[in-house]
């Protein structure tokens, strides 16, 4: 059956290909949504000599230009996208001028860096687990995943959904060291994050401060399309962290909570009725500067010393703990991984948390992942550093510093990123 031919572009759209489940597609989308840029979703599969051709790998998203250009890896396209306000006028004006969801402070922008890491990479194998090891999961999954990514194919749905779930348990769940002996830590993961979330959502609507952070954006790639979505999880979440549950939502509906948040500095008429005792002189920048005695039930407890440009400017112990949580499960997996690498082998194994992953597959992507990281840890000033140093545990994050790179990926050396020609996480795509 002939591909279909994908639309035309609209003025100044872009053309997302993924699906309306996938983890990274949901965290790009989110974005978009909250920028107010234009998109259309298309499915992968029908599409794909187009990206191979264009992107260099299938991947979901994989986006292409209205200039004709690719872009691959969610955290470059984001970064690309931030610093091209107006450019190409993908960027309504409302939003030319508008704050970057990267915290001003040097310490908070790379707290945001590591958790979106962390969640983009460490939260995967939990997701997929919850996705594909259970069946009223897999059936929900693969159902839909048949439909829109295979539905072009002449062969029978059945057929379609038993060749998804063997392909992507066996190789994301499986292959990926989820065994009888990790199972249970591996979804204990997904409970410390929550308890991580659901106090930091205690403070605040938004992980960093008032608005959304890049750490936002890259919890939505496990939280949204997966764990709030799949039927086993999404019971769990609203059971166990209500107020991510809530936060999802509150992503999602984000250009709402851009326009609406904060932005009053009078109150119109029919503003009161019970809702608001009182209101500071000033809501600067679309965040209140002074909170009165009765603004507080319940929603907020303190506001931080500083809040600059509506994100925080302190790391303060919720967040903190996410922190350590990240440093001794993904800056472990992340050496690990990169040691394996340098050594040539295609699979490791790793001590996380006391628990044992054997034959866990090496990514040369996630060395590159390391990479940056360390890149940004080594252009923080000496005061953003002894602040990180406070809350990151030395054992796991020593490889955030130490003078040689465990690795070297040898990928986009150039830095052409999200405009290189892309490599899959793992191998040809899934882990053997």
């Amino acid at each position: 059956m002939q591909s279909p031919a994908a639309p035309p572009f609209g003025d100044c759209m872009l053309r997302v290909y993924g699906s309306r489940i996938s983890y990274y597609t949901g965290k790009l989308e989110a974005y978009l949504r909250y920028r107010g840029i234009d998109y259309v979703l298309l499915p992968t599969e029908p599409h794909r000599k187009a990206i191979l051709a264009g992107a260099g790998a299938v991947q979901m998203p994989v986006v292409e230009l209205p200039d004709g250009r690719w872009m691959s890896d969610t955290t470059p396209i984001l970064d690309w996208l931030e610093s091209q306000p107006g450019r190409l006028g993908l960027w309504p004006a409302t939003q030319r001028a508008a704050p970057s969801i990267l915290p001003a402070d040097p310490a908070l922008r790379f707290v945001a860096r590591l958790l979106e890491d962390y969640a983009d990479e460490w939260l995967w194998r939990a997701s997929m687990h919850h996705r594909w090891s259970h069946r009223l999961d897999r059936e929900h999954a693969s159902g839909l995943l048949a439909d829109e990514l295979l539905g072009h194919l002449w062969y029978p749905r059945a057929w379609k959904r038993r060749l998804l779930a063997r392909r992507q348990y066996g190789g994301f769940v499986r292959g990926d060291g989820v065994t009888e002996r990790t199972r249970a830590h591996v979804e204990q993961g997904v409970l410390r994050a929550y308890e991580a979330l659901e106090a930091v959502l205690a403070r605040r609507r938004f992980l960093l401060g008032g608005r959304p952070s890049l750490a936002d954006f890259g919890f939505m790639g496990p939280m949204f399309r997966h764990l709030s979505m799949d039927p086993t999880p999404a019971d769990r979440m609203r059971d166990r962290a209500p107020r991510v549950y809530a936060w999802v939502a509150r992503m999602w509906n984000a250009p709402d909570e851009r326009e609406t948040v904060g932005l009053l500095d009078t109150i119109d008429e029919g503003a009161t009725n019970g809702r608001l005792d009182a209101i500071g002189e000033g809501a600067t920048n679309g965040l209140l500067d002074a909170i009165g005695e009765g603004a507080t039930n319940g929603l907020l407890d303190t506001i931080g010393e500083g809040a600059t440009n509506g994100l925080l400017d302190t790391i303060d112990e919720p967040i903190g703990a996410l922190v350590v949580e990240a440093c001794e499960t993904h800056l472990v997996q992340l050496r690990e991984n990169a040691r394996a690498f340098a050594e040539g082998r295609t699979r490791f194994d790793q001590d996380v948390q006391g628990v044992r992953y054997v034959e866990v597959p090496v990514s040369r992507y996630r060395v590159w992942c390391l990479e940056r990281l360390r890149r940004e840890w080594a252009e923080l000033d000496d005061e953003a550093r002894r602040r990180l140093r406070e809350w990151l545990p030395d054992a796991e994050a020593a490889v955030l510093w130490q003078p040689e790179a465990p690795a070297r990926s040898g990928y986009d050396p150039e830095g052409l990123a999200p405009f290189n020609r892309a490599i899959n996480v793992f191998g040809r795509g899934v882990p053997r």
